[in-house]
């Protein structure tokens, strides 16, 4: 019993080295809940919209922490350019939202952004789960390895579950033109 007690408390204190990532991780379990729950459920509702916006709160408070954590290289590192990708992604997914009245294309670019941003924070977790498991000498391999698996599957997953949102039509004058479908979309019926 005292062995496991020890073991817990030495985690925490590798895990968990200061309030910031308390506040973090919080965050984290909070986006990847609602992002996971996001990927599988109806698009265009109003439980997506709740989920999005929880997703997007604890995206906003994770990127915001991890400016803020150097305890893997004790400087602005490879992690660090991470979460500015992560940033740059959110700001495409939201963005596209935010101009949907004046961007043709808004729904397209929210897919892209949010799901690059869902992909990010899965590989983002495979970083922060293996590092601690392997001798610094393998964090390019093994670590980094695995984040880059992640996001060639996403990648691939996103590519082949891009919704049928977008259909070509015909003019008159023969030119294709893509209209938007009006529609509930299941991603869990693919």
């Amino acid at each position: 019993m005292y062995i496991l007690l020890f073991i817990a408390l030495e985690w925490m204190n590798t895990v968990l080295h200061s309030s910031v990532s308390v506040v973090h991780l919080t965050a984290a379990l909070l986006a990847m809940s609602t992002g996971t729950y996001i990927l599988f459920k109806p698009k265009g509702t109003a439980a997506h919209r709740l989920a999005g916006w929880l997703y997007v709160t604890g995206m906003v408070v994770l990127l915001l922490t991890a400016f803020q954590i150097y305890y893997l290289f004790g400087r602005f590192g490879v992690i660090h350019w991470g979460a500015v990708g992560s940033v740059v992604a959110l700001l495409i997914g939201l963005g596209s939202v935010s101009l949907r009245s004046t961007l043709p294309s808004w729904l397209r670019w929210h897919y892209l952004g949010m799901g690059a941003s869902v992909t990010g924070l899965y590989a983002a977790f495979v970083v922060e789960s293996t590092y601690r498991l392997f001798p610094p000498s393998y964090f390019w391999w093994v670590t980094m390895g695995a984040a880059n698996g992640v996001f060639i599957l996403g990648g691939l997953l996103l590519y082949r579950h891009y919704p049928n949102w977008i259909k070509p039509a015909e003019h008159s004058s023969g030119d294709t033109v893509f209209h938007r479908v009006n529609q509930v979309v299941s991603t869990a019926d693919r």
